[in-house]
């Protein structure tokens, strides 16, 4: 051991932590608990992030990317469109109009398909190997080295990373897209540098910044999503107006946001 804290302290603890959580809230996704789904998608996401960014840091990985994206992508159909139920809900109040049942009721159905994929063996083996990962890991010498010389140049090159994906939304073919992409980069340098936490304030101003610019493009992405919802099933609804106000307001706060990073 070094005489400085060896750089997978941090890391392999907040590895541990989501693995955690995709133990805690598998029962309760099976059993449609509330946020349930939330808090298990989010820990996958975060776990891929993490196999991406820190491999070096493992000897081996029992944990398969691959075998987590199906998991949250099959939670994320159910996810999505809670999102959008809870968002139109609290437009509509006690207001509940045909198409707004019909949604309600397709998220319902889509809880079917997610407890079945939660309970086949293919999950239990997915977290079997998640749980091993995070109480017998295999540490690669890296590991051992000092946490400036090993995380600082993974976390410099996240904030490149999302500078660079920022700096693509002007000029983009397709904005919604391009702001959409910054938002998952934004992700991914945000769980890095959470991870990081051993670096100290230089990892908490990074995850700070890429979960600001997260949540602003975040809400632009929420909104294209309930406009084309909205487009495609209820056209003639007065919350199509709204949701398009709603999304020129964000749009301006992410613009002035972009042009505040170009000022710096």
């Amino acid at each position: 051991m070094t005489a400085t804290p060896g750089a997978v302290n941090g890391v392999h603890a907040y590895l541990a932590l989501q693995v955690e959580t995709l133990h805690r809230y598998r029962e309760p996704v099976i059993r449609a608990e509330p946020d349930a789904v939330h808090r298990m998608r989010v820990a996958t996401r975060r776990l891929r992030s993490l196999l991406s960014t820190y491999s070096g840091l493992y000897e081996e990985a029992p944990l398969n990317r691959r075998r987590l994206r199906w998991l949250a992508d099959e939670l994320g159909k159910v996810r999505d469109l809670e999102v959008l139920r809870m968002r139109f809900a609290k437009r509509l109040g006690d207001e509940r109009p045909e198409w707004f049942a019909a949604l309600a009721e397709q998220e319902r159905l889509a809880y079917g398909p997610l407890a079945q994929a939660c309970s086949r063996e293919r999950t239990t083996k997915l977290l079997n190997a998640a749980e091993h990962m995070a109480t017998s890991p295999s540490f690669a010498p890296l590991a051992d080295e000092p946490v400036e010389s090993v995380l600082g140049p993974i976390v410099e090159t996240a904030r490149q990373d999302l500078s660079r994906a920022f700096d693509a939304i002007e000029g983009a073919a397709d904005p919604d897209e391009a702001r959409h992409a910054a938002r998952n980069v934004a992700k991914k340098t945000r769980y890095t540098a959470e991870a990081a936490v051993d670096l100290g304030e230089t990892a908490a101003a990074v995850a700070a910044e890429a979960k600001r610019l997260q949540n602003l493009f975040g809400r632009c992405q929420d909104d294209v999503v309930a406009i084309a919802y909205l487009e495609a099933h209820a056209p003639d609804s007065p919350l199509l107006e709204r949701e398009h106000r709603a999304h020129a307001k964000h749009l301006a706060k992410a613009e002035a946001a972009l042009a505040e990073r170009s000022g710096s």
